[in-house]
């Protein structure tokens, strides 16, 4: 499996970012995945269908989320389409949260699959991620200063 992490400070309160991120409504503001279908909705357990593109390719598949720490960690993974699992890691600052996304998956193809991840997805899964952290910045931010307003 290859692994991808990177981390960012968001100033929001960790709880305000984990409710965010467990209502898979919100992934596709920041992350490139599209047809969000509800297969279940839980306080344990948010499963769903989704397209995603990824290295040039779209792809359905079954995603699903758990919260082992409530406010701290969120894990996924996928249980259908591409094998993908992942964390979101939230740790309080000062002004915030840092989060950390972890994710690690195994290219599609047998053959063919890891010498195109060397070449081109691992570099194109990391600048998703990390362009997916600067939008969830964004408008996490974005949606608390607003509230703010009135």
């Amino acid at each position: 499996m290859t692994r991808i992490e990177d981390s960012i400070d968001i100033n929001v309160a960790p709880e305000k970012v984990s409710q965010y991120l467990w209502n898979a409504s919100n992934l596709p503001n920041h992350l490139p995945i599209s047809d969000i279908e509800m297969l279940e909705e839980s306080k344990e357990v948010v499963k769903f269908r989704h397209k995603i593109t990824a290295a040039g390719r779209k792809m359905n598949v079954v995603c699903e989320m758990r919260q082992p720490e409530l406010n701290r960690r969120i894990a996924f993974k996928t249980v259908e389409g591409m094998r993908v699992e992942g964390t979101w890691l939230l740790e309080p600052t000062k002004k915030g949260t840092k989060l950390t996304a972890v994710i690690e998956y195994t290219p599609p193809g047998w053959i063919f699959g890891p010498i195109l991840d060397k070449l081109r997805i691992k570099k194109e899964m990391g600048r998703m991620y990390t362009e997916s952290l600067q939008k969830l910045k964004k408008a996490l931010e974005w949606k608390i200063a607003r509230s703010l307003k009135g």
